[in-house]
């Protein structure tokens, strides 16, 4: 009976250590896609893919470097830490051949910008249910 407990005892372990995160990308309601490809969403991103496949301007809203929901982001969703994707938009914008993202202060602020404006996007760590004007997009 004894040797039953350390599998009991270390599922419960992992099991808490589990971090359940609600929400994900985030698009203006304008926006005609409902899934896009990690390589997509890491370009758009990035800074370098300007437009939405029909055309519509991409407007991208992130949270400070520094923001704990921005870094986690970054990582899970980008794949990329936070450092590389600053230097690619410092890159872009010192060399002339691009710009740096809309930054918000609060994901409150990040969701009004992305209902109000067409073809935006951004991230959001809280479950969208009831939000109008955004909508969720899958990231495959």
């Amino acid at each position: 009976m004894k040797f039953l407990r350390v599998p009991f005892l270390l599922s419960i372990i992992l099991l808490s250590s589990v971090h359940v995160h609600a929400g994900g990308v985030v698009v203006n309601t304008g926006v005609s896609e409902i899934s896009v490809s990690r390589q997509f969403l890491l370009s758009a991103f990035a800074m370098r893919t300007k437009r939405w496949p029909d055309g519509t301007p991409i407007q991208v809203f992130v949270l400070p470097d520094e923001n704990p929901h921005h870094i986690r982001f970054v990582k899970s969703s980008l794949h990329i830490f936070p450092y590389q994707l600053r230097n690619i938009w410092d890159r872009a914008v010192f060399s002339g051949s691009g710009q740096s993202p809309h930054i918000v202060q609060s994901e409150e602020e990040m969701l009004e910008r992305i209902r109000t404006v067409k073809g935006a996007v951004g991230y959001t760590s809280k479950e969208l249910e009831g939000e109008q004007g955004v909508k969720q997009l899958k990231v495959y």
